[in-house]
């Protein structure tokens, strides 16, 4: 499955109100279907790297989506975010049942297409302009394109899960910051602060492989 668009994020005023009729429109779910289907689908194989699983993950994340929508009180705020954090629990489940790890960034390698300043893959982008890049991206793109893809691989490996989830979903997923936030739960603040310090992480891993491979 191809992603369309260049957003990970359908348009939140949209996406509010077609939450709201689909808690008894089954088109209004369909709508939103329609948008986020590549877009998790492209999130679940990344991580499971089986295109017949991530098939049913995806269709599970659907589910249990479409359940949660329908239940009273359910919070219409991401809509995205809470579906990404659907698809991240499933995944979880499914690797539980088959005795599996599933290390978020499972094909890290990826990375250093992103690092080195290649574009987001399945046709996403990240919510940032080159341009606008902080200093710590920057910094750890420059590092990052200096390396090879198995580097950056074993980089990645040597993160804390907690670090890597935060590297791959705003990298590889390309995933802006309202989702990451609310798969998260945290404030933007706070991600700020994640994100410097998985990418301070990444840095030093990356320099610590390269010293390696020496």
């Amino acid at each position: 499955m191809a992603s369309s668009g260049s957003t990970t994020r359908m348009d939140p005023t949209r996406e509010q109100a077609l939450v709201a009729r689909a808690r008894v429109d089954a088109a209004a779910f369909g709508e939103l279907y329609d948008w986020y289907l590549p877009r998790i689908h492209a999130y679940v194989i990344r991580r499971v790297g089986d295109r017949d699983v991530a098939q049913d993950v995806t269709a599970t994340s659907f589910e249990r989506a479409l359940e949660a929508v329908r239940k009273p009180g359910f919070r219409n705020d991401s809509f995205g975010g809470f579906l990404y954090r659907v698809a991240a629990n499933a995944i979880v489940d499914h690797a539980r049942r088959s005795r599996r790890t599933v290390p978020f960034g499972a094909r890290a390698g990826d990375f250093a297409g992103e690092a080195a300043g290649e574009g987001a893959h399945d046709g996403h982008r990240t919510d940032a302009e080159p341009g606008d890049e902080i200093g710590d991206e920057r910094a750890t793109h420059a590092l990052a394109a200096a390396l090879d893809r198995d580097t950056i691989r074993r980089a990645l490996l040597r993160l804390s899960e907690t670090h890597r989830q935060v590297i791959v979903m705003k990298f590889l997923d390309g995933l802006e910051i309202d989702e990451l936030c609310a798969i998260l739960e945290c404030s933007r603040a706070t991600f700020a602060v994640k994100l410097h310090r998985a990418l301070a992480a990444l840095r030093d891993a990356m320099a610590q492989e390269a010293t390696d491979a020496a």
